[in-house]
């Protein structure tokens, strides 16, 4: 009864869980005494774990947003290696790949968490990142401000207006920052990329028969002298005065239409709802450029925009290899390019030389009648009967040879002929059949050239078959009416504001250098001996402002950008001739003379300033003509260095080289106080420039000079 009577013992299960509760409230037990005895302690534990979290993931996510973070990516490598070689590379990815605003900056973190976690956990993420710039992080604070954007920059030789662009619809067409600063492209991270500018500006839609711009829309005025070859300067400024049209020279610039291929789509999309619907353009053009940032190049394909080499050196012909097979006409090709002809070193037409294809005299239907319109389109009417006369030139100049040659041939026989004298008569066949085939007109100068020296060569063979033992070959001679302007002498050509007349002046071929420069620096115009007639008694219908403009600009006080009218207090007053009377007499004015005509009006001292402002006159000249002689050198190694105009120093350049000839020239005893505000003026813009040097070899960005009103 008594063992009924006792408690049965608990099983295995039973027993475990009596000591995992007995454990349990023990340890409760204890931690409660051990929490309330160590409260302290366990509150700074918990504290000193609870920052070392925060620390650490912080510095996980600050690590995350580094440059070196994602680049950890295969495929962010390329990306990654070209930021650092880019302008950005101080500016982290997150200021410019997140928006601004908290809000955006977590939402890019939780985007950008869901693709790292993806790639880490399959190894596998996106093959072409694109990534959407939106114009705010550009913007934003400490970047490139709105207001900054309104100064016009300089883009390869392209002046470019942001405003215009970013600000208004183009083509009906919103764009963005990113439209033109793309990703990536040849390595360089958020460049320009020109033919993004390209695909805009020169492509046609249906219908369109121009380009929707002009030349003069982005390209700055080339104002200064190119020096195309060591004895060639060519100026564009008295082109674009005659109203002569880039593209009248610039023929072969555009290539490509920008057209659409048809896989262009499959690159992107793979839905057929998507490939066999029709959208707008505009439609289009929103969707993939304005709202996701899609390159016009991924779409279009490319449009070139360049001066390119003349087609007979690599580029298709456009209007010649319509007809002709390829090598046709090379005759005449190298004899426009001055090369071939024996005898003779080789001398480029000008026109080849500053890169004009054929198309600029011929036109695209190479109608023969408008040859000479062509001419006179670009040379005015100084060139009439210049064709002509070339083309007798040349004919009259290949029967002298082919005369004689054949006396020649007559002379040595028919038999063995000396090897010596059959080199020489065969450079001479070659030499004329060079002539005929390649049309000496082409290249008129190099064509006289060779008649010279194939004359020569076969004068003296017949020297030396007549037994002589020296030789006085003819020397080479342009004659500037035969050649160019032979109908010159009937002509009035402007001068100034005069009409000049050659008939009365010219006294034969050789009176053309006492007013003109040589071949080298052909078309430039110096006064030389105009005032043994034009002053004293004989002036005629001649004013001093007629000859004298610079003069007369300072006198009067205008004439300089960016200088309010300052008139001399004597302008409207005192004439010309009441200071220079000695002049009027046909004697020779100097400063003595005229200081003496000043002491019959004003007091000595007034008058002795006429001997200051002489010596001030040269004092400019020493003064700021070694500047500019330091400037342009600078200005030529830069220029060198990237291999191409500088616009912006050649704008600021030319812009203090006139207005020290203004001075100069001017005279600054004409106008003593506008003399000062110029010389101000030209301070500012030394130190301007000397300052955009600087920051030119620094690499920095330089912009144009502000316009000057």
């Amino acid at each position: 009864m008594v063992e009924q009577q006792k408690e049965k013992k608990p099983g295995t299960f039973g027993q475990l869980y009596h000591l995992v509760r007995s454990f349990l409230n023990d340890f409760y037990r204890e931690s409660k005494r051990g929490t309330v005895e160590h409260k302290k302690g366990i509150l700074i534990f918990v504290s000193f774990i609870f920052l070392c979290a925060i620390v650490i993931i912080y510095a996980a996510l600050k690590l995350s947003e580094t440059p070196a973070f994602c680049g950890v990516c295969h495929n962010m490598k390329v990306y990654v290696d070209s930021w650092k070689a880019s302008t950005h590379r101080k500016v982290a990815c997150i200021e410019c790949h997140y928006k601004p605003g908290f809000s955006n900056h977590l939402k890019g973190k939780w985007k950008d968490g869901q693709l790292s976690l993806a790639y880490f956990i399959t190894g596998k993420g996106p093959t072409k990142p694109h990534a959407e710039i939106d114009d705010a992080s550009c913007l934003q604070s400490g970047c490139h401000k709105r207001q900054d954007l309104k100064t016009p920059v300089v883009f390869k030789n392209v002046v470019f207006n942001h405003p215009q662009h970013i600000e208004q619809m183009r083509r009906e067409k919103q764009l963005r920052c990113t439209t033109c600063h793309s990703q990536i492209v040849q390595g360089a991270h958020m460049i320009v990329t020109d033919v993004e500018c390209f695909i805009c500006h020169f492509y046609k839609t249906k219908g369109q028969k121009e380009y929707i711009t002009g030349c003069g829309s982005c390209h700055f005025e080339a104002r200064g002298d190119i020096q195309v070859s060591p004895n060639f300067v060519f100026n564009h400024k008295t082109y674009i005065a005659r109203g002569i049209k880039c593209e009248q020279c610039h023929t072969t610039v555009v290539s490509g239409d920008g057209h659409i291929p048809e896989f262009a789509c499959l690159q992107c999309h793979n839905k057929r709802e998507i490939l066999t619907a029709k959208y707008t353009p505009e439609f289009l053009h929103k969707n993939h450029v304005t709202d996701h940032k899609v390159e016009c190049f991924t779409c279009h394909s490319a449009i070139k925009h360049q001066i390119v080499g003349l087609h007979y050196k690599g580029q298709a012909a456009d209007a010649c290899s319509d007809c002709h097979p390829a090598g046709a006409h090379m005759e005449k090709i190298n004899m426009y390019l001055g090369k071939g002809a024996r005898l003779v070193d080789e001398q480029p037409n000008r026109m080849a030389v500053i890169n004009m294809d054929c198309d600029v005299c011929h036109g695209k239907h190479l109608d023969r009648k408008g040859l000479r319109a062509s001419c006179k389109e670009c040379h005015g009417n100084i060139t009439d009967g210049m064709i002509e006369r070339w083309q007798k030139l040349v004919k009259d100049s290949q029967q002298d040879l082919m005369k004689e040659i054949n006396e020649i041939r007559g002379s040595a026989g028919q038999g063995n002929v000396n090897p010596s004298t059959k080199k020489v008569l065969d450079d001479a066949t070659f030499n004329y059949n060079f002539l005929t085939k390649g049309n000496g007109v082409h290249n008129i100068v190099y064509s006289m050239r060779i008649v010279n020296a194939t004359k020569n060569a076969l004068e003296e063979l017949r020297a030396k078959m007549k037994g002589a033992t020296t030789f006085k070959a003819t020397p080479f001679k342009l004659s500037c009416t035969q050649m160019c302007h032979g109908e010159i002498m009937d002509k009035k050509v402007p001068f100034g504001s005069v009409s000049f007349v050659h008939e009365i002046h010219a006294e034969g071929e050789e009176s053309c250098l006492k007013c003109h420069s040589a071949y080298a620096e052909h078309g430039k115009t110096t006064l030389k001996e105009c005032s043994s007639c034009h002053h004293g008694e004989g002036m005629g219908k001649v004013s001093c402002k007629d000859c004298h403009r610079a003069e007369e600009s300072m006198y009067r006080g205008s004439g300089v950008k960016g200088i309010q009218e300052i008139k001399d207090p004597m302008f409207g007053k005192v004439s010309c001739e009441q200071c220079h009377k000695s002049v009027k007499q046909g004697k020779k004015g100097d400063v003595a003379a005229i200081r003496n005509n000043c002491a019959a009006c004003h007091k000595k001292e007034q008058a002795n300033l006429v001997q200051d402002w002489s010596v001030q006159n040269k004092n400019i000249s020493s003064k700021y003509g070694p500047v500019l002689t330091a400037f342009q050198k600078e200005i030529a190694v830069i220029e060198t260095k990237e291999g191409r105009h500088s616009v912006p120093l050649r704008a600021r350049y030319d812009e203090i080289n006139q207005e020290l000839k203004f001075v100069q020239q001017g005279n600054w005893a004409h106008n003593p106080r506008y003399g000062e505000a110029i010389v101000a003026k030209m301070d500012r813009d030394v130190q301007a420039l000397d300052e955009m040097i600087k920051a030119k070899k620094a690499g920095k960005e330089i912009f144009l000079p502000a316009p000057q009103k």
